[in-house]
């Protein structure tokens, strides 16, 4: 980053990330994590080649009743999920390692194969970008025809400077409610949550063997785009987490997944469910896994000491030998959805929260049997994860 214009156009590409007032505390511990995971990052240690999709994201708990310890007997492990639960794309975003880019978060958000990339020179590469694997449907077609005719490995492709790289229409209606909003100040300069804008962005695009178009976007600079979008590779789909689901409700679809193994001391890994009854997400960016659904589940190896806050809130109920904590309102320094809930848990050196934004479509006893179905290995250990659903 050379100049002010440069800081500006960062700020504005990553605004929604901004946490809104509502879950400061959690996002502090979110945004704790994600510089230590950044600063360990440029200093080149463990890359992780092993592509690892879906989680559980940490989010909101409530206070437990006074009933002390509870054991809760949870189904077979064995138990197949419901028939809605669909499975990720075909394929995953990598890239070419030698250019010095690395895959920071790789994913997919509905039919969408997603990677945010990094570098780890970035005085000679850039900072690296976002690129998107999208369905015929889910391009403009006539925007990307309108761009630059180039060439991007051996093959046509096409240079776009104002494409509509993130429509405002993707972050709207209940299933979002809860995702960070962009932050807007009034006039008195105080902020507040704002309304979520069309995002326009140079990009490069070209159309797959597979009929797909793969979009690379994220930095307004040609030549570190047309550097990244060279480095480009797709791979097919080993979708793999530190836990397999034993259960989800079958009215309940697989609208997201991400993960971050570039160091695996500090992996973590996000599954998100909507309800049938609202559309499938879709984002042009993984946006560092903060997405929410109907049922968000994250594991996480850092340890950010989070469980050791919950546990002073009051004795835990035990739950397929697993100490959890489960809130509904403010506790431990979380903040649960409105109308939602988290459950919380360690296991095998993991923290694990499983969210819901929707008390009556995922209720208390519906996450206990998620997380009693569910089978752990160690989140340190990429290398070791397997599929989340059988």
């Amino acid at each position: 980053m050379t100049d002010i214009r440069e800081l500006e156009a960062a700020l504005v590409r990553h605004e929604h990330l901004a946490p809104d007032g509502e879950g400061l505390v959690e996002a502090a511990y979110a945004g704790a994590r994600r510089v230590r995971r950044r600063r360990l990052a440029v200093t080149g240690l463990g890359v992780a080649t092993v592509v690892a999709l879906g989680a559980i994201t940490p989010q909101v708990l409530d206070h437990l009743g006074d009933d002390g310890v509870r054991r809760a007997a949870g189904p077979a492990a064995s138990k197949a999920p419901g028939v809605s639960v669909t499975s990720p794309p075909a394929v995953v975003v990598d890239v070419d390692r030698t250019e010095g880019f690395f895959p920071l978060e790789q994913g997919f958000s509905g039919t969408t194969s997603l990677a945010s990339v990094r570098s780890n020179d970035q005085s000679r590469t850039g900072w690296g970008g976002n690129v998107g694997v999208y369905a015929p449907a889910d391009v403009d077609m006539t925007a990307i025809e309108a761009g630059e005719a180039i060439t991007v490995q051996g093959h046509p492709a096409r240079y776009a400077e104002n494409y509509l790289i993130d429509p405002a229409a993707y972050h709207e209606g209940p299933q979002n409610s809860w995702a960070p909003k962009p932050v807007r100040f009034d006039a008195d300069g105080k902020p507040g949550r704002g309304t979520w804008q069309d995002r326009r962005a140079p990009v490069v695009a070209w159309r797959d063997s597979s009929g797909s178009w793969v979009v690379v976007s994220g930095t307004d600079r040609r030549t570190d785009l047309l550097r990244l979008a060279e480095a480009v590779r797709l791979r097919p789909t080993d979708a793999r987490t530190p836990y397999r689901l034993g259960f989800v409700p079958d009215t309940l679809r697989l609208d997201f997944g991400g993960s971050n193994t570039h160091i695996p001391a500090q992996s973590n890994s996000v599954l998100v469910f909507g309800a049938a009854a609202h559309p499938v997400l879709k984002r042009s960016e993984l946006g560092g896994m903060t997405e929410y659904g109907a049922l968000r589940i994250q594991v996480s190896a850092s340890d950010s000491g989070r469980t050791d806050i919950v546990a002073r809130t009051g004795p835990p109920t035990v739950i397929a030998g697993h100490d959890t904590w489960y809130f509904t309102s403010p506790g431990g320094g979380l903040l649960p959805p409105q109308q939602g809930a988290i459950l919380v848990t360690k296991v095998n050196g993991c923290e694990v929260q499983i969210t819901t934004t929707d008390n009556n479509l995922v209720p208390r006893d519906t996450l206990h049997r998620i997380l009693a179905s569910a089978t752990f290995g160690d989140c340190a250990a990429p290398e070791t994860w397997t599929p989340p659903l059988s």
